[in-house]
């Protein structure tokens, strides 16, 4: 089985009008049969965020990340990415409500910069503030899922959720 892509969601809850905290989503537990559409063409304006969302695919894994705080947790996706009838871009996607792991210690965003090849393996480090939505690397994945491991001792059998069958 090939391993899920990785995706680098940011979201920012400094605007009134289209902010938004991953908590909205992670303390609002649903029925893990449900869905949480994500995005639209009120939160998705960059181009680099459209030819990601094209590229995304159901089970492939959510780096949350929450701007000023680092990364809070992760998400599974439920649809591939898809265009809003709106405007015809990519801009669209839901998250499955499980397997969502919120953990207790976020993991710094100083951290993954940091790390010696962060240019290479987390997209964003290199187009910061054009966009939304990130690729991360099968290297980088693995990083950030030891990293998060690291951070979070307590949920290294929850993380194991997010790793491929092998």
């Amino acid at each position: 089985m090939a391993q899920p892509n990785m995706w680098w969601i940011v979201a920012y809850d400094r605007d009134p009008e289209h902010g938004w905290h991953w908590d909205q989503f992670f303390e609002n537990p649903a029925d893990p049969e449900q869905t949480y559409n994500w995005g639209g063409p009120n939160w998705i304006r960059s181009n680099v965020s459209f030819g990601r969302i094209r590229g995304m695919r159901r089970g492939d894994i959510v780096a949350a990340y929450q701007a000023g705080e680092g990364v809070l947790g992760l998400v599974m996706l439920a649809s591939d990415g898809y265009k809003s009838e709106e405007t015809h871009n990519y801009d669209t996607f839901d998250y499955a409500t499980s397997p969502a792991l919120r953990f207790p210690k976020p993991v710094p965003y100083q951290v993954i910069r940091d790390l010696p090849s962060s240019k290479d393996d987390f997209e964003f480090v290199r187009i910061a503030k054009q966009g939304s939505v990130f690729r991360v690397s099968q290297s980088g994945q693995a990083r950030l899922l030891q990293l998060s491991r690291e951070f979070n001792p307590s949920q290294a059998h929850r993380i194991e959720e997010f790793l491929p069958a092998a």
